[in-house]
Formats: C-alpha cells, structure tokens, sequence
C-alpha cells in the first residue's frame, strides 16, 4: 500500500456541489500564478530507452489470450476486429474479405511495452496512413479519465476511425488504451493497482516519459512502427488529458508541431485542485500520490497555466470548451440521443456542470496567456454544449485545418476535408428531428391518458 492513505470521497452530490461552486468562482481565483510568468523548470533531459512494439495481434483471440488487458477494460477491440464474417448471402465472400475476430485492414492492436513503468504493457491502437504511409506524419489521441478502458474512448464515441483512417488518409494515428485517472503525467509515487497491466506486472506510472519519449522513438521514423521518414507530430486531448497535452507542449519545447486541447481545465493548482481531485479519487488514488505536495514543485510543473509562457513558441494550438447549457448533441431529438428524454438529464446535470466549470478555466486560461505575451493560440468557445463527446466530435473537425497547417498539410484542402467530413457525419446521424425532445414526452403523455381512459371505460 501507499505511504499516503487514500483520501476519503465526498458524496457524489457533494463532488457536483463543489464543482458547480469552481464555475461560479471569479475567473482570479481558479488557480494560483494568475499571471503565468513564473514557469517551473523542465524534468532532467536524460536519455530515454525507446518502448519495445510487440507484433500486431493477428486476431481478436490471440489478443484476449495474452490477458495483458482485462477483457472487461477492451471494448474498443470491437473496433479493431471484425465482429462477423465478411462473406454474401450465398458464402462467397466479399470484396475485401475478412471472417470475424480478424483485424481490420491498418488497424492495429499492439502491446508496447513501457522500460521506465516496470515493463508494463500499454494497449496501443494504430491506424496506418492510407496514402504515402513511409512519409506520413503522427497523430496521438489521447483518452479521457477512463483512459479508454469503459466506453469513453475515441474508437468507440467518434468517428476518428473514418475521419482520420479514410477522409485524412494520410497520418498515422496512435491512441493509447491505458493510463485510467493518471493525467498522463510522471506520478510521484506507485499505486498498488493503477501502475499495473492485466497480467499484473508494472511499476510506477510513467506517462509522460512514456508518451512523449519511449512511444515516438518506437512509433516514428524510418526504424520505428510506421517506419515514416516524417519528423512531425501532433497530440490531440479531451477532459482529462487536455491539459495534459498543454502541458507536454511546456515542458517538451519544439516537441510537437501542432496541439489540441478540448474541454479541459489548464489549471491544476490552488483552488482548481478540487477538479484533480475528483478525477484521481475515481481510481481510489490522491492527488499527493500523483504530485507530491499540493503547491510543490511537481504539482506546479504540471499546472499548464503556470506554465504558459512556455508557449510562446509553440504554433498551432486548438483550444475549445462550451458554457455548459444544453446544445445540439444533448437533446432527444438530436444525434447522440435519438429519442432518449431521459438521456438528457446526465449531460444536462453532470455534463453541464462540468463544462461550465472548463468554461471558466479556459477563459482564465486565455487572459493568463495574453498577459504572458502568449497571442497566437486558436480558441472555440462555444455558445452552448455540455461535457460530452459529441462535442469533441466536433472539435475533432473543427482543429483539423489548425493541426494540418502544424504537420505541413494545405490549409484550404484541410478546410475542405473539415467541412465535407462534419457534412457527412450530419447526414449519416440526423437524429429524430421532430419526433424528439418535447413531442416525445407529449405522445407519451397523451397515449398514457388514452391507455387510462380506456380501462376507465371497461370498469
């Protein structure tokens, strides 16, 4: 067990309480060093050993023998592996082939295995460039809180499989499919059951050196996975790992030719330590056990808004976050829901709170960087919207033309591919229009009145 007994969790009507009270808090007083004109040294620079890539599991049961990732934690492999085989209706089979608990054609999933966690196994998901693969620029996707290992994960809540395997086409993709309520970042001290793999064998976690080291020296270039000769990379972030990504920004200066944070809350000391905690707690963890003293060296090297005069020569960063009130995605009419009233209440509520509290972060976030002289960052704040993935659906469009500009792309063609991609998803996901929202509840009211009536007349 940890030095440091687990911190007991409030009830989870106190949690929304206390965050609902950071949203209502002057934009001064979310976090400390207002300013951010005092960065916090970089980590020792020393040499870092590159992950080791195990070869791509040939099929889904190879993958579930390995038991490297508990099955109940894998629900994107679905996404990796066919689910049914490919044949028509009289057994020959298709155009592209394939049977089920085959992969799908570059996609992959692969055991990397971490040298400074203990060698534990990450579960990487991959997905090959399409066009010109040997010359194809990086992008990393990182999870939320999960870290993937629920249903909140990329492959399962976008389309990032199609909008950056097929409309892109040309980026290799990497999204890791670990790292639950770890801010991706160096912790301090071990865990007893965050630090390890499936088959239970790690050491302290490490995702920072990980991800932004061991993983890019085993994925790039050309003696790397992809085997790319393209030296540029992006790194894309929701929720939890947004600030994270602008955080390796900081203390990774000229790492990164493009950056995209959606929906986070930069600041992570002072009074926005209450965010931190509820998500850490989640893993029945503590904030101390990730960075040591609150307000310490460790916990301010990691507030990306201390830090964000690091930024200034950093080009091509994304920014967003909504208000928190309800919006298109959020409705039972709309494309998420389709006719669900009641799952509206859990965004409206939760979701709500929670965006309104990266609302404020994110302005405060912004008036910290102009007054470091930070100037050039691009940001989406939206007129309403809830913390939730539709959202960052969107966000996945809206930052392509920002993140291509970084990786060397047309801006107009990456335009063009933003517009037709969120054009497309549109029509392929309408919702119910009409048929949704307060016309549902009415039907619903009015057959249950007939049903009454009914009955009533048969007594």
């Amino acid at each position: 067990m940890s030095t440091h007994a687990a911190r007991r969790v409030a009830p989870r009507s106190v949690r929304v309480a206390a965050a609902a009270l950071v949203a209502t808090l002057p934009l001064t007083a979310v976090a400390v060093n207002y300013g951010g004109t005092t960065p916090v040294a970089s980590a020792d620079e020393a040499a870092v050993a590159p992950a080791e890539v195990n070869p791509a599991f040939a099929t889904q049961a190879d993958a579930e023998a390995n038991s490297y990732v508990p099955e109940d934690e894998a629900g994107w492999r679905q996404w990796v592996y066919r689910q049914a085989d490919e044949t028509n209706e009289d057994g020959t089979p298709k155009p592209d082939g394939g049977k089920a608990g085959e992969r799908y054609g570059r996609m992959e999933e692969l055991a990397v295995t971490s040298p400074s966690m203990g060698n534990r196994q990450i579960p990487v998901v991959t997905i090959r460039a399409k066009d010109n693969p040997k010359d194809a620029p990086t992008v990393y996707l990182l999870n939320g809180a999960d870290g993937g290992t629920g249903r909140a994960n990329w492959l399962q809540q976008t389309s990032a499989l199609e909008f950056y395997g097929n409309e892109i086409g040309n980026v290799n993709v990497v999204i890791p499919m670990a790292g639950a309520f770890s801010y991706y970042t160096d912790w301090e001290q071990s865990h007893p059951t965050l630090d390890k793999d499936g088959n239970d064998v790690g050491g302290k976690q490490m995702w920072e050196t990980f991800l932004t080291k061991e993983l890019p020296q085993a994925m790039e270039g050309s003696n790397g996975h992809f085997g790319s000769s393209s030296d540029k990379r992006a790194i894309i972030g929701m929720s939890m790992s947004a600030s994270s990504v602008l955080v390796y920004g900081e203390q990774n200066p000229g790492f990164y030719n493009a950056i995209a944070s959606y929906s986070g809350c930069p600041a992570t000391t002072g009074v926005a330590e209450i965010g931190v905690d509820q998500v850490v707690q989640r893993g029945n963890a503590t904030y101390e056990q990730m960075w040591g003293a609150r307000g310490g060296a460790t916990a301010l090297r990691n507030d990306a808004q201390v830090n964000v005069g690091k930024l200034k020569d950093q080009q091509n960063i994304y920014i967003s976050a909504g208000t928190g009130l309800m919006g298109e995605h959020d409705v039972p009419s709309g494309d998420r829901l389709r006719g669900n009233p009641v799952g509206s209440i859990t965004p409206a509520v939760e979701g709500g709170v929670i965006e309104g509290a990266t609302n404020v972060c994110t302005h405060t976030f912004k008036a910290a960087a102009e007054k470091a002289g930070v100037n050039h960052i691009e940001y989406n704040f939206r007129n309403t919207g809830t913390h939730q993935w539709g959202y960052w659906q969107d966000d996945m469009f809206g930052s392509w033309p920002t993140i291509a500009r970084g990786l060397g792309f047309d801006e107009t063609q990456a335009v063009a591919t933003r517009d037709k991609a969120a054009a497309t998803y549109l029509d392929n996901n309408q919702g119910i229009g009409n048929a949704g929202s307060l016309p549902l509840l009415t039907d619903a009211f009015q057959q249950a009145q007939e049903e009454q009536a009914a009955a009533n007349g048969e007594q």
